[in-house]
């Protein structure tokens, strides 16, 4: 089974969702979640712990949308040589712009140090061993949302599409539309899921798929 660490976000931050590659080469981070002086360097810590006894590995930071509560957390990244970013094509276009949409105006703090390099079109595969990585364009919360599908483990890392209890992210930020929402909610339901790990709150390990159809009812009432 995939084995994800978790780091589990507070208030605004978003949970970050740590893998680690089979042959050790590769550690992919789902999300960044705030700087680290709001989170006391949760992540920074993780990350040594993990990598330890690994060398000459790449990290890759997937950010499955750009609001400000996923991706302020690159300062736990300093002194890492070999970091990628990566993201959908309209999430890397808002943070390499760093526009409004990323809610960095509207919060009024937080950097963006960083530039997205790696993008992911709908349905392309992430180089990671041990796992079967597919990322699912999902736009709704924002024009950019992206989510990862593990098929090996039918594991789902949703960002703020759907959570745990049938919720799911806002739909009246920025770019945010509640039909293209329920369009990706339907799409997503498609898939055999038996996991969910989404950008707040608690993991799901049972009824996934059912929960994913509770959520777009809500939306279509």
């Amino acid at each position: 089974m995939l084995q994800v660490e978790i780091i589990r976000g507070e208030g605004l931050n978003s949970n970050i969702f740590i893998l680690k590659s089979d042959d050790e080469e590769k550690i992919l981070v789902i999300d960044l979640g705030l700087d680290g002086l709001h989170t006391n360097f949760a992540l920074k810590k993780a990350l040594e712990k993990i990598t330890k006894k690994m060398n000459n590995f790449q990290i890759e930071v997937f950010l499955t949308h750009c609001h400000i509560d996923h991706i302020l957390g690159s300062d736990n990244l300093a002194g890492y040589a070999n970091v990628q970013y990566s993201a959908s094509p309209q999430t890397a276009k808002h943070i390499n712009e760093k526009d409004a949409v990323t809610l960095l105006s509207m919060y009024g703090s937080g950097e963006i140090n960083y530039s997205i390099e790696k993008i992911y079109n709908d349905t392309e595969k992430i180089s990671f061993e041990g796992a079967d990585l597919e990322v699912i364009h999902s736009p709704g919360h924002t024009d950019g949302c992206a989510v990862i599908y593990d098929k090996k483990s039918k594991s789902l890392f949703a960002g703020d599409v759907v959570f745990a209890g049938a919720g799911c992210g806002r739909v009246d930020l920025p770019t945010g539309n509640r039909t293209t929402l329920i369009t990706s909610l339907s799409k997503l339901a498609e898939l055999e899921l038996e996991h969910l790990y989404s950008g707040h709150g608690p993991d799901l390990h049972t009824n996934v798929k059912e929960n994913l159809l509770a959520a777009k009812r809500m939306l279509e009432w």
